[in-house]
């Protein structure tokens, strides 16, 4: 992780990338092994619902379908980036640590919910920052700090999933939630490397507008120009919109889905080890599908987004054939790949919109979006699965056809030709 960071460039006038990608490695890091021995702990330990476990895992993700906005408010009225960022370093770590003091459900959805507010202050950040330093960064620099901020997340989650394995084999899931969120307590310090926004300066010659509305559908007979730094906007921003909604809610139901399947299959002795394995996997697969996107042409990208949604339709077909727990956990853990693409083009999308238009209105819809996909999501498919365990599985098939369909649609006027 270091030597990837030092390979980027720190010294630009504008800004600074190092501590962002930290944190969001170490945020990555702890959350994925929290979560995860949270989830375990409630479930197979003190034994709670399903359908309870539902909702204190959509908790706060589903109040972050406003949290974005309340966060954006707080932002550029009164905090401004770097202080929004410190703020939610020192609130992390106090909410966190709420969760293991006092495990109970009720308890737990609210401070879950406190938690959700709280991240509205980060991600939209985040990718407001990424946007904002495209304009005024080479092709090449934009490219290295979009794949650099993607390896930093992932990689902290692979990471903390594989030492969360680790951890739950030799003490357990109690002691991994504890020992996790001591390393949230360095997001503190990190976070005041970060340097002050100021008004970027851009050349006027350096961003060059589609020359008609990129809403409306793409009429290849007119005068188009694509900007070579930011050529995703040729794409309907509803593209991105769509696949960010299909890929929240598809992970969702996978991540959610696969513990009590695991359950399901294996009823005594059920080694809860094999759930930090098989989310590790789909994390790892879907940054091998992030960072492929990143280096494919833009052209591509449509055919790689709509082959993502194909083969996760898919995957949740054999998922409900198969009668195999292994076979469920290897495709389980390989679906991240399409993920990946999903993610990846819906991402670069949203970005290069929020880098022409320069607002952060696409990076605050694109997380209200996320939070809606993951929020609602395990709260349905909680009281779901208690009826049919499998039903869920076949939401993603029915939601994966309708959405291929319209991605399908939307691009339609994007043909390899107009980028030869």
């Amino acid at each position: 992780m270091v030597s990837i960071l030092a390979q980027n460039d720190f010294s630009s006038p504008y800004y600074r990338t190092w501590p962002m990608f930290l944190i969001s490695f170490i945020r990555l890091f702890y959350t994925s092994i929290f979560e995860r021995a949270l989830s375990n702990y409630l479930f197979f330990i003190i034994g709670v619902d399903p359908s309870v476990l539902g909702f204190i895992s959509a908790a706060g993700a589903l109040i972050y379908i406003i949290a974005p906005l309340v966060g954006q408010i707080l932002t550029t009225k009164y905090l401004g980036v770097r202080n929004a960022l410190i703020l939610n370093a020192i609130l992390t770590p106090i909410l966190t640590g709420l969760q293991i003091i006092y495990p109970e459900p009720i308890f737990l959805i609210i401070i879950r919910i406190l938690a959700g507010l709280n991240m509205g202050l980060f991600w939209p950040n985040c990718l407001s920052l990424l946007s904002k330093w495209q304009r005024v960064s080479s092709i090449e620099k934009s490219k290295k700090n979009f794949a650099v901020f993607n390896f930093s997340w992932n990689f902290g989650f692979i990471f903390g999933l594989i030492v969360g394995f680790l951890w739950a084999l030799s003490i357990g899931d109690l002691f991994a939630m504890i020992i996790s969120w001591s390393f949230s307590i360095l997001l503190i310090p990190i976070s005041f490397f970060l340097k002050t926004e100021e008004k970027l300066v851009i050349l006027e010659d350096k961003v060059i507008y589609q020359t008609e509305d990129p809403l409306s559908h793409l009429d290849i007979e007119e005068d188009l120009v694509i900007n070579s730094q930011t050529p995703m906007i040729i794409y309907p921003i509803l593209f991105s919109w769509l696949s960010i909604m299909f890929l929240a809610t598809s992970k969702s139901i996978f991540i959610f889905g696969y513990p009590i399947l695991l359950k399901y299959f294996i009823s005594s002795h059920t080694p809860t080890w094999l759930t930090y394995l098989v989310q590790g996997g789909v994390q790892f697969t879907q940054l091998i599908g992030l960072t492929w996107i990143n280096s494919m042409k833009t052209y591509n990208r449509k055919i790689a987004s709509l082959l993502g949604v194909t083969m996760v339709v898919v995957t949740a077909l054999l998922i409900i054939l198969f009668g195999n727990i292994w076979l469920i956990s290897i495709v389980i853990a390989s679906v991240g790949l399409f993920l990946g693409f999903i993610h990846g083009v819906g991402m670069k999308i949203m970005l290069e919109y929020g880098t022409v238009k320069n607002t952060s209105k696409y990076s605050t819809i694109n997380e209200i979006l996320i939070g809606i996909g993951f929020g609602i999501t395990p709260i349905v498919s909680g009281f779901v699965v208690e009826i049919q365990i499998y039903a869920i599985h076949g939401f993603i098939i029915v939601f994966g056809i309708f959405a291929l369909i319209c991605l399908i649609y939307l691009s339609r006027y994007i043909k390899r030709s107009l980028f030869s």
